[in-house]
């Protein structure tokens, strides 16, 4: 133990207190000393039950598998969500809801659905949104949002003013939908189910000011955004434990990351996030096994 301690891998909190793994102990461990496995039959039949049966849209599975994950591992389970960048376009409806005021409903490739409100010239009907809703449909499907705006710029700057009225007023639109100020504010949803369970641990109960960081560190979900954004090109499953696994202020929680996929596109990414002390062999495997039957998932739904 003395050896352990004197290589790092082992501290006290107090002198009187018992040994714990470091950061530097956690690491060996997981990366040297655990074989993963596949979940159980039951696990993978809770998991299937939940969702593989079912047809939902992907936020309704991000709050499914975020409870499903919490559930299985008694840590908190999260889902995040592509942001709007990301997302490949697949359909669009305009609905006019009063003189100068209409919805559009935008479907994208991966399911999900988003609504926003435009405003319309108080000539424009029904009729002439249907007309542009056809033409875009048939001018963007299967692209993103960036390459949408692009597309549209580029076409304008080469038919100049020679457009019909109509046109003028598809440019005007997609104009509001797809603008750069409508993107700068499209980051990354995320979700999360079982925070709770972290917080009432017996790690924390005595300390007052770490269980505040946790609390902070979770309240604070872009912090947990852009650190799941580092692990997203990563095609395998990330491990990040303790001060890898920076949140806020906090350093007391580990991290269990994989990517989904659709279409060979890395979507967002499932995980857990826990104790240091965590079950890391559970963890990774019900984590690994989630992600690629969520990503078998949406490619045999989105094929269909």
């Amino acid at each position: 133990m003395s050896n352990l301690s004197e290589e790092g891998f082992l501290s006290k909190t107090h002198f009187s207190s018992g040994s714990s793994p470091t950061d530097l102990g956690y690491r060996t461990f997981v990366d040297n000393f655990i074989g993963f496995q596949e979940p159980t039959s039951q696990e993978k039949s809770s998991i299937g039950n939940r969702y593989l049966s079912r047809e939902l849209h992907l936020e309704q599975l991000s709050i499914e598998i975020s409870r499903i994950l919490s559930e299985l591992t008694n840590n908190a389970g999260f889902f995040l969500l592509p942001n709007e960048k990301q997302l490949h376009f697949q359909h669009i409806q305009f609905i006019k809801i009063s003189k100068n005021k209409a919805m559009v409903v935008i479907v994208s490739k991966s399911g999900m659905i988003q609504n926003k409100m435009i405003k319309l010239d108080n000539q424009t009907n029904q009729s002439e949104l249907d007309k542009i809703t056809n033409y875009l449909n048939d001018e963007f499907t299967g692209l993103t949002l960036n390459e949408i705006k692009e597309k549209v710029v580029e076409q304008m700057n080469q038919e100049g003013k020679d457009f019909d009225l109509l046109y003028k007023k598809a440019f005007s639109l997609s104009s509001q939908i797809f603008s750069d100020e409508q993107q700068e504010d499209s980051t990354a949803t995320l979700y999360m189910e079982g925070t709770s369970k972290i917080f009432s641990q017996p790690d924390f109960a005595d300390d007052f000011k770490k269980l505040q960081e946790l609390y902070n560190a979770f309240e604070e979900k872009n912090n947990i955004v852009k650190l799941l954004n580092k692990c997203i090109d990563d095609t395998t499953t990330t491990v990040l434990i303790g001060s890898e696994c920076t949140i806020g202020e906090t350093q007391e929680c580990s991290l269990v990351a994989r990517p989904y996929h659709l279409g060979g596109r890395t979507l967002g990414t499932v995980g857990v996030i826990g104790l240091k002390r965590m079950r890391y062999d559970h963890v990774v495997s019900l984590v690994n096994w989630t992600a690629d039957s969520l990503t078998n998932y949406l490619t045999l739904d989105k094929t269909h």
